[in-house]
């Protein structure tokens, strides 16, 4: 046993020899001048750690640490301070040990509790204790020390014995789980608790029954209970659900004020996509949406936290669109204006996302919805610098030419509309600009007066102006010095491919990029598109013919078409570069609409759709899901015939 333990101790000088020559093997072969000499204290009587001999400037490594008991070894100091190894220094010198003392941190936890072992820790070292320990019909409440909590979250210079704190718990189990393991819940009386999260690819547990009742997760009971899960099926599409808290009715729900909720999301085809009651607000939304669409409306959701959905972008802003107004049957309108602005038209930097979900508040059925991003300045969205700042010419600014930028609406908590704060006007123009960022609602909070912000409103409201009145005066030279002439070519096409009734007329968005110039974007609200009628006069359903760039007609006087675009087709130089851009798009577009819409899409799709369809039409689901296919397959007849029409008219 000596021989071995002398062998080992060899073999370990031996290998520390090696690795300190290693770096430095023409230093350790040196002999004559320009060495110096490293040499270690401990500190300990009778541990010795090597001292070395190398050229100065040459490279150095720390050797391995010493060990000393009941304490740990930090680093290596030179006059108080950390030694940094780098390269050897010119001179001579003497490194001393930083030792911290070891204190040990027990716990005790009840004969009846599952152990927990103790552990050594410095002085002031971080304490991460743990709170799940298992003792059967107790719940651990906290640590304590002589019946004192224990709140610190260091350790202190001694050692140290905590005691487990226990209080009487209930436990709920989980039945009918269809093979799931679902975690049972052990909570003390009265502490607030909610339903576990079940993932079960095509079906969904619409609530949990107590006694054949449902279950109201609320506080815990104050005995033991088992639950059985109530399941319903899915369609193939992704299902989100939105709770309201404290049971508040959906019915009650306006477009002005949030109502706190949970939000989770299942019957994803991507786990990482699974969300479990996220905590969020959520209220109405939309214009004509909200009244003229009936029972199916749209909502806002916003996180308390930035969130991520379907792999996006995290932001606390999502918004969920009923597809219900102007009676779109397909509930294709957005969803493929969104996805094509996305896919195809490169010179549209952003467009949201636009997801088909089911959507379900309260645990009941409410439809089909499009999963969008809300417009607004952020990462992954509108990507500018948009912020307060007494250089509005190093700012960015997003507008949206909007028929309702100056209407007040108190449902909506949009009251004390000011010109120059909240929008603006540009003479020639029939509807005003809403200031979306810098956000109007804001400025006081971020301590600017608004003065400074009225200065800032003026100085986008006379780019705007000069873009505008380049425009409208037929120079396109100017307008293209001042705007991105790509990206309102491209947001013209898909306009006009779309028809949009409401290019316009609103949700019309320009953002400004800081020092840069004005671009048309992100598209939104193609609603009132393709083959709608709005019943006033305003759409035209027929697949042939210039709409957007049209002059009006017609005798509404609620709506003009684009006097931008109808100003900017009249110049030669913008119709050359439209047929241009179309001729590149064009097939894109075809193949885009064949891959979005085909008898394997509609097979997939049918369920869900006849689904919402049944439900809001008062139809079976045999005849709903035969009604949404014939639709979508004349939605897809009319995009062949459009194109068919503009490869001619600009050809």
């Amino acid at each position: 046993m000596r021989y071995r333990k002398l062998k080992t101790v060899f073999f370990a000088v031996l290998l520390a020899l090696v690795f300190a020559c290693t770096p430095l093997l023409s230093a350790c072969n040196e002999t004559t001048g320009g060495n110096v000499t490293i040499t270690y204290e401990t500190g300990v009587e009778g541990l010795t750690v090597n001292s070395f001999t190398a050229k100065a400037g040459s490279r150095i490594y720390p050797p391995a640490d010493p060990e000393r008991e009941g304490y740990r070894f930090e680093y290596w100091e030179l006059n108080g301070q950390q030694f940094v190894f780098d390269k050897m220094p010119d001179k001579d010198i003497t490194l001393t040990a930083k030792w911290l003392k070891l204190y040990w941190l027990s716990f005790v936890t009840g004969d009846d509790a599952e152990k927990v072992d103790g552990a050594y820790y410095a002085a002031g070292d971080a304490l991460e204790l743990p709170d799940d320990v298992l003792r059967q019909g107790f719940k651990l409440t906290g640590w304590t020390v002589d019946g004192v909590p224990f709140t610190s979250q260091t350790m202190p210079e001694k050692d140290l014995t905590l005691t487990a704190s226990w209080a009487k718990a209930y436990t709920i189990t989980f039945a009918g789980t269809k093979g799931l393991t679902v975690a049972p819940i052990v909570e003390v009386a009265g502490a607030p608790i909610t339903a576990p999260a079940v993932n079960k690819p095509g079906e969904y547990v619409k609530y949990w029954k107590l006694n054949g009742e449902k279950f109201n997760f609320d506080v815990m009971s104050d005995k033991d209970i088992t639950l059985t899960a109530e399941w319903e099926t899915l369609t193939n599409l992704p299902a989100m659900f939105i709770d309201l808290n404290n049971g508040y009715p959906l019915s009650a729900v306006n477009r002005k004020d949030y109502v706190e909720s949970k939000v989770s999301v299942t019957n994803t085809t991507d786990d990482a996509h699974l969300l479990h009651s996220i905590a969020a607000g959520f209220r109405g939304r939309g214009n004509g949406s909200w009244t003229d669409s009936g029972d199916k409306k749209g909502y806002k959701i916003k996180f308390d936290k930035k969130q991520s959905l379907f792999g996006r972008a995290a932001n606390k802003h999502w918004v969920v669109i009923a597809c219900a107004n102007f009676d779109d049957v397909t509930m294709y309108r957005n969803y493929l204006a969104y996805n094509m602005a996305g896919e195809v038209f490169s010179d549209i930097e952003y467009s949201t996302c636009a997801y088909w979900l089911d959507l379900y508040v309260n645990g009941e059925y409410r439809g089909v919805y499009l999963l969008c991003e809300h417009v607004r300045v952020g990462s992954g969205r509108v990507d500018i610098e948009s912020e307060y700042t007494t250089e509005p010419e190093h700012n960015g600014f997003l507008v949206e030419y909007d028929a309702y930028g100056d209407v007040e609406n108190a449902d909506k908590g949009e009251v004390n509309l000011r010109e120059g704060i909240n929008y603006f006007r540009v003479e020639g123009l029939k509807y005003p600009f809403t200031v979306k960022s810098p956000d109007p609602e804001d400025y006081e909070a971020e301590g600017v007066s608004m003065g400074d912000y009225m200065e800032q409103v003026a100085y986008i409201k006379d780019y705007v102006t000069k873009v505008y009145k380049a425009a409208l005066a037929g120079n396109y030279d100017t307008f293209k010095e001042l705007a991105d002439a790509n990206s309102f070519i491209d947001m013209y096409i898909l306009h006009e491919l779309f028809k949009n009734m409401d290019t316009g007329y609103s949700s019309f968005y320009l953002y400004k990029k800081p020092d840069g110039k004005l671009y048309a974007g992100p598209p939104w609200d193609f609603d009132a598109s393709t083959n709608a009628d709005d019943g006033n006069g305003r759409g035209d359903r027929t697949a042939q013919g210039l709409y957007i760039a049209k002059p009006d007609t017609t005798s509404s006087p609620e709506h003009t078409r684009s006097e931008l675009y109808i100003s900017l087709y009249q110049i030669p130089a913008f119709r050359s570069a439209v047929k241009t851009r179309w001729k590149q798009l064009s097939p894109q577009i075809t193949s885009f609409l064949n891959k979005q819409m085909n008898d394997d899409v509609y097979a997939a799709n049918r369920v869900a759709m006849g689904k919402n369809f049944a439900m809001w039409k008062g139809t079976s689901q045999s005849v709903a899901e035969t009604t949404w296919i014939n639709n979508c397959k004349t939605l897809k007849k009319w995009f062949t015939d459009r194109i068919a029409w503009l490869n001619t008219e600009w050809a």
